[in-house]
């Protein structure tokens, strides 16, 4: 799935010219969605059958969430990166980069969440999804001041906004808030080995 979402935004971008205007939605909505699924679906935490045994014998359940989380974000972060190389003749790489990070990190972020709260298969790409989706659903609130810097997908709707790194700061910001929720989750969670 990674190698043909690279190759489909490869393919794309040799058929436009490298138009900027696709770098923002494979980058900024595309591949973070992907990312995030693949976090939510393969790297799922309280769903996997073997949790309770790792829950009452291993030493940290959050090293064991973020170890997940790192090989799976990883793995899809090199396809991205991999699939950014050819873009255009490579000058929009950092850009991709920016645009691909921080939103991809924050929606993953909320998977790696939502997986440890729910012991549902499906939770943490549902909840992502949802959200997802009711930001794409919602580009016309950017019209109400102040919503540009937490919307996520602020190059694809519309470009040239002059907060687009304070919006992708703020998305990696909350990305961290929720992996401080997610270890605050994890040292309260109860050990049978307690």
């Amino acid at each position: 799935m990674s190698a043909a979402l690279s190759a489909l935004l490869a393919a794309a971008s040799a058929a436009s010219g490298g138009l900027p205007e696709l770098a923002a939605a494979g980058f900024e909505v595309m591949f973070p969605f992907y990312t995030a699924v693949a976090v939510g679906e393969w790297g799922k935490t309280r769903a996997d059958g073997c949790f309770d045994v790792i829950a009452a014998q291993g030493r940290s359940l959050f090293r064991w969430a973020a170890a997940r989380w790192a090989s799976l974000f990883g793995a899809a972060s090199a396809f991205a990166v991999l699939a950014m190389g050819f873009l255009g003749d490579g000058s929009l790489f950092g850009e991709t980069a920016l645009l691909y990070f921080p939103t991809a990190f924050f929606f993953s972020s909320l998977c790696a969440l939502t997986g440890f709260v729910f012991r549902r298969e499906h939770a943490a790409p549902l909840a992502c999804g949802l959200l997802w989706l009711a930001a794409l659903l919602a580009r016309g609130l950017l019209r109400v001041p102040g919503v540009e810097y937490v919307y996520p997908f602020l190059r694809f709707a519309g470009g040239g906004f002059p907060v687009l790194l304070w919006n992708k700061g703020i998305l990696t910001g909350a990305g961290l808030a929720l992996w401080g929720v997610l270890y605050w989750r994890c040292r309260a969670f109860p050990s049978p080995a307690k």
